[in-house]
């Protein structure tokens, strides 16, 4: 212990005194740098936002043979198009409801028939909802319930909902060096509505996303990031679909086929390829 004492206070210790106080100082003063950078860094930039749901079974004795979902995605927003193939044992007129994250304008139609549909505030919602309903995000859009009388023949029936959706988004890949991140954007369908249904041994829901991509060239495919789309299940056992990609003129096109056994929720996410979730 001496020996290490003499070794910092004697003549020779004084140097290396003097070079761990050069050392300090020296990172006092890249902390002072670094600091201001650390205190400047902002929080990514996140649009908030809030699902749409499937059909909730009506009291009456139907069965729902498939679902074709189908969202047409453009810079902000997707058109969705929910479509029901419904067999009824006899004739009924049942009322039908989802809830959706707009207002409106919402369209319905019955065997090409068009239904009016009223739109309210969903809230408060109701406790199975409450328990199923994937958390709102803070700030997230309102949510709304759509409902509408639909009148169904014996037999084969086509219900078929319309209705806009906006993405939410976050920001990856972004810090000090970098002051501009990239966007993921996503949204969210909640499938759970469908298991209240009684549902055909066959059902399946078939689902298509496409975005807005032009054909990317061979230096993109190969070096670059292309614009792409990807989709997760809630299901922790299967979470990605058995999707495939395929471009079709100025837009990419996912589709995947969920079933028998239905999620609670997906969740689909567009931004650069690199970006899409892989499990």
């Amino acid at each position: 212990m001496f020996e290490v004492i003499e070794r910092m206070t004697g003549p020779k210790g004084r140097g290396v005194r003097s070079g761990a106080i050069a050392a300090s100082a020296g990172l006092a003063a890249a902390l002072l740098v670094a600091l201001p950078a650390i205190a400047n860094l902002r929080a990514p930039v996140v649009i908030p936002a809030a699902p749409s749901t499937a059909l909730a079974a009506p009291p009456a004795s139907l069965t729902v043979e498939s679902e074709a979902l189908r969202f047409l995605c453009g810079q902000e927003s997707c058109l969705v198009t929910a479509q029901y193939e419904i067999t009824a044992p006899a004739p009924a007129s049942v009322r039908l409801e989802f809830i959706l994250p707009t207002e409106g304008p919402v369209t319905a139609t019955t065997n090409a028939d068009r239904e009016t549909v009223q739109v309210a505030p969903a809230t408060p919602l109701r406790p199975d909802e409450l328990g199923t309903l994937v958390p709102a995000e803070a700030g997230a859009p309102a949510l709304f319930r759509a409902d509408f009388q639909s009148t169904l023949h014996a037999g084969s029936n086509t219900v078929t909902v319309r209705y806009s959706q906006a993405l939410g988004a976050e920001e990856v890949a972004y810090g000090y060096l970098r002051k501009k991140g990239r966007m993921v954007q996503r949204f969210g369908y909640e499938l759970w509505p469908l298991r209240e249904w009684t549902r055909s041994p066959g059902f399946r829901v078939k689902l298509a996303v496409a975005i807005e991509r032009p054909a990317p060239g061979w230096w993109e495919r190969k070096l670059g990031n292309p614009r792409s789309v990807a989709c997760l299940t809630s299901d922790t056992t299967a979470p990605v679909p058995a999707g495939r990609l395929e471009q079709k003129g100025g837009q990419l096109w996912y589709e995947a086929e969920l079933g028998p056994s239905i999620p609670d929720r997906i969740t689909c996410f567009i931004g650069d390829d690199n970006l899409m979730p892989r499990n």
